[in-house]
């Protein structure tokens, strides 16, 4: 199933420790294009194969800086040329045509052609990982020449660009797929100089890249089981920069040292309370209003991010172009909780909240619990060891009444267009609405279309979307080139430098 990776992603800071392949600035000797950057991180990945492995570690380390595709998704979420430098859509929005760099190659020499373009999207049927049937709607591609491939689309999709941006989009050389897991041959900025399981991932610098090359000679990312480990690390002088940092309760020690700069961003994750629609009492939809008027959630921000999280009450993070701050249609007022729960004949209910074995899902189950009983609902909470049992009770047979999780896969929304998820949501609306937006003819219109469904999913609710996740970037003075926001698709090092 598509999203399965996105609760694996979650767990984030229950990683794996560090210690070879350290490049920290402290040895470099230098600044500029002779000095590297260390940069900590929570889930490592598991090899170097994102099309037979699934979780979001893999990509984040190697797509556009070992692998690059034909467009690239920038901080702001905004759509944006790679190797290919334009591209044209036909008027029945099924053919895409893409003018290629002529002088792009990749890091074994062979150079990239339109001919690896057909090659690398043809293949993906044979994927195994990140969601292949995302670009299901490519019939073919034709190569009119070294320089040109036109993708053939059997039915409009205008997600297409989108996930051609992503891993799925990656370009490969026929000369460099025989052992992806433990060599990764791409076109990008960096080359993969070692990769020590569970603890770091070291990249140098491409010198014989086509475009601009990075102004740092390498980069180390090294992986810390513990949330507080890279922020210590991060003061001993062990790493330059923590990134997606998770013990936010020392973000406030960083700013006030000037020897630091942090940075607040989003990310994709979106922390969804999800209450099953096929479930009594929630199959009224009048309790999952109740529900979501009832929890307030500044005070689940407060008490899970410090503050740092983004209140939106929306199904999509901010970085989506049809994003629009839903948090003024279920804002907090017991009072409207209470009557709603009186109506419906569920005053004084109880429910079972299944919570998976994560902090902030943890943290988040207490002011729930909390919250609920103001309004006379009675919260019992289960833990479920996650992965092995959330995933299989809640996850795959949607045994729940209540739930929650940090869902950071990107554009995981059109699944709630499909009624055999775990949400469980099964709404004609919902269903036209995205189905409109993926062939809407035209951007505006897609876009336009895309708000539609999300105004279609927020007043189905099914669920309470609590806040977006931050992504906060802790980095020594001196360190630029890193994007406060992450899109869910790469930590995109093509401008990194230092000085």
């Amino acid at each position: 199933m598509s999203s399965l990776v996105i609760p694996l992603a979650a767990s984030a800071l229950a990683v794996s420790a560090c210690s070879a392949g350290s490049s920290s600035s402290s040895s470099s000797g230098g600044s500029g294009q002779s000095s590297s950057v260390s940069i900590g991180l929570g889930a490592a990945p598991k090899n170097l194969d994102f099309t037979q492995t699934a979780g979001a570690a893999i990509p984040q380390a190697l797509m556009y800086n070992v692998y690059e595709s034909l467009v690239k998704v920038d901080g702001e979420g905004k759509i944006q040329p790679l190797l290919a430098k334009s591209w044209t859509i036909s008027p029945d929005r099924k053919t895409y045509d893409f003018v290629l760099e002529p002088s792009a190659k990749f890091s074994n020499g062979d150079a990239f052609t339109a001919d690896d373009v057909k090659f690398s999207l043809e293949r993906i049927k044979s994927w195994k990982a990140n969601t292949p049937k995302n670009l299901a709607a490519i019939d073919h591609v034709d190569v009119v020449s070294p320089t040109e491939a036109k993708v053939v689309l059997s039915k409009p999709d205008n997600n297409v660009l989108f996930w051609l941006a992503g891993p799925l989009g990656a370009m490969f050389t026929p000369n460099g797929v025989s052992d992806l897991a433990n060599k990764a041959v791409g076109t990008g900025p960096y080359t993969v100089d070692s990769y020590s399981t569970d603890e770091s991932l070291v990249m140098k610098r491409n010198d014989s890249y086509w475009g601009k090359k990075p102004g740092v000679s390498g980069v180390t990312l090294k992986y810390y089981v513990d949330a507080n480990a890279p922020t210590n690390a991060l003061r001993s002088g062990e790493i330059d920069v923590v990134y997606q940092a998770q013990a936010l309760d020392q973000v406030k020690s960083f700013e006030s040292d000037k020897s630091f700069t942090v940075n607040v961003g989003t990310t994709q994750g979106i922390i969804y309370m999800s209450m099953n629609p096929t479930r009594a009492p929630f199959t009224d939809i009048r309790v999952r209003q109740a529900i979501e008027y009832g929890i307030d959630k500044k005070e689940v921000n407060t008490t899970v991010t410090n503050g740092y999280g983004k209140i939106t009450g929306e199904p999509v993070p901010s970085t989506d172009p049809w994003a629009e701050d839903k948090s003024s249609v279920y804002p907090y007022d017991p009072e409207k909780a209470k009557q709603l729960l009186a109506d419906s004949g569920h005053s004084n209910m109880t429910v079972q909240f299944n919570v998976p074995s994560l902090p902030y899902s943890q943290s988040i189950g207490q002011v729930v619990k909390s919250e609920l009983a103001k309004i006379g609902v009675t919260v019992n909470l289960v833990t479920q060891e996650f992965p092995a049992v959330w995933l299989q009770n809640t996850f795959t047979q949607a045994d729940y009444q209540m739930t929650v999780i940090n869902h950071v896969e990107p554009r995981s929304f059109t699944n709630y267009a499909d009624s055999t998820y775990y949400w469980r949501l099964s709404d004609p609306a919902v269903n036209d609405a995205i189905a409109s937006a993926a062939s809407a003819p035209s951007d505006d219109e897609y876009v336009a279309g895309m708000r539609k469904a999300v105004d279609a999913v927020v007043a189905a609710a099914p669920g309470d979307w609590l806040y977006n996740a931050p992504n906060v970037v802790l980095e020594k003075t001196g360190i630029d080139g890193i994007s406060k926001n992450d899109t869910g698709v790469a930590l995109d090092l093509t401008s990194l430098s230092r000085s």
